[in-house]
C-alpha cells in the first residue's frame, strides 16, 4: 500500500469496485467544512432550546412563588377570612390562578380554608416559621427583660418596633401589668408616619433615607389627628429629633397616645424604637425618661 497524491492510502492491486468504494468512503469524509459544520451545530442548538426552555421553566416557578406569597400576605394583612373573589381583588390575579394556588396551600397547612363558607385563613404550618423568627432575633430577645422592667415601672403598655418593608413591624411587647400578660401584636405592621415608634426611627434616620421610606406608601389618614402632609410630617420630625423622642398624639388610634425612643445600632444607625401607650397624654410624656433609658440600654446590648 502507498499513499495516492491526494493524500489517502489506496490499494492499486486490488479489485476495480473495492478501489470504487474506498473512493466513495473518501469523498463522503471530506465534504465540504460548511456542511459538516451543519452537522456539528445542531447539538449545540439543541442544548440552548433546552437552556431556554430550563430558563423559562425557572421563571415560571418563581412567578407562582410570588403569587403564592402575595396571596399569603394579602390573608395575613386582611385580620379575616377572605374569599376567593376578595383576594382577587386584593392581588389581581385571576380568580384561576388564585384556586391553583390556594388548593396547593390548603393541602400543605399554609392556609386553612373553611368547610361552611371556603373562606380562607393563615394555616398553623406557618406558626413554626414565625416562632423561628421571634426567638432567633437578637434584638427582641435581649430587649425582652428591659421592656418587661419597663411596663412595671410605668404600668403601660410597652412596644419594640423596627422597619420592614418601609412600614413599621411590632417584633415584641408587654401588657400593662393590671392586664392578662396575652401579646398578639407580634408581626403587625403599622404605618410609619403616624404611629410613635416609627417617627422615633424616621427622626434619626439619615434624610434620605427617611425620605425614600416615606415615598413608599401614601400618608393616610388612620385618626383625625394622623398627620398626611409632607410638609408637617418633615417638621414634626425635626422636633422630634431636637427632643431626642417622638410623640403619638392620638395619630394612629383613637384615644392613645404613645412616646418612643430610638434604638440604635454599633454605628449609631437607628435600628428600632421602644414606646409606650395610654389612654392620657401628660401620662405617657412623664414617663419619657424611663422609656429613653430602656432605650439606651437595648442599644448597649453586646
Amino acid at each position: 500500500m502507498r499513499q495516492n497524491p491526494s493524500g489517502s492510502y489506496l490499494n492499486w492491486k486490488i479489485p476495480h469496485n473495492r478501489c470504487y468504494v474506498l473512493n466513495l468512503i473518501h469523498t463522503l469524509t471530506r465534504q465540504p467544512t460548511k456542511e459538516r459544520s451543519k452537522v456539528t451545530r445542531r447539538p449545540i442548538k439543541d442544548a440552548k432550546n433546552a437552556h431556554a426552555a430550563s430558563g423559562n421553566t425557572e421563571r415560571n416557578v418563581v412567578k407562582s412563588l410570588r403569587r403564592a406569597m402575595s396571596i399569603l400576605e394579602a390573608i395575613a394583612a386582611s385580620g379575616r377570612p377572605l374569599s376567593v373573589a376578595e383576594l382577587a381583588t386584593s392581588t389581581g390575579l385571576a380568580r384561576t390562578t388564585i384556586h391553583r394556588i390556594v388548593q396547593t396551600l390548603v393541602s400543605l397547612a399554609y392556609l386553612a380554608q373553611s368547610e361552611v363558607d371556603s373562606r380562607l385563613t393563615i394555616g398553623l404550618r406557618t406558626l413554626p416559621l414565625a416562632a423561628s423568627a421571634l426567638d432567633t432575633n437578637r434584638m427582641r430577645i435581649e430587649a425582652l427583660p428591659h421592656l418587661q422592667a419597663l411596663a412595671q415601672r410605668t404600668g403601660m403598655r410597652v412596644n419594640l418596633g423596627v422597619l420592614f418593608d418601609n412600614q413599621v413591624m411590632y417584633l415584641a411587647g408587654v401588657e400593662k401589668p393590671s392586664l392578662p400578660t396575652i401579646y398578639s401584636r407580634f408581626g403587625k405592621m403599622a404605618p410609619v408616619h403616624c404611629c410613635s415608634l416609627g417617627k422615633a426611627i424616621l427622626a434619626f434616620l439619615p434624610k434620605k433615607d427617611a425620605l425614600r421610606t416615606l415615598a413608599a406608601w401614601p400618608l393616610t389618614r388612620q385618626t383625625p389627628n394622623s398627620i398626611t402632609s409632607m410638609d408637617r410630617l418633615l417638621e414634626d420630625l425635626e422636633a422630634t429629633r431636637a427632643r431626642g423622642y417622638a410623640i403619638d398624639a392620638a395619630e394612629h388610634q383613637p384615644m392613645t397616645f404613645c412616646v418612643a425612643a430610638p434604638i440604635y445600632d454599633i454605628s449609631y444607625q437607628p435600628v428600632g424604637a421602644v414606646s409606650i401607650s395610654a389612654g392620657s397624654a401628660d401620662a405617657v410624656i412623664a414617663e419619657v425618661g424611663a422609656v429613653r433609658h430602656c432605650a439606651e440600654l437595648i442599644s448597649h446590648r453586646p
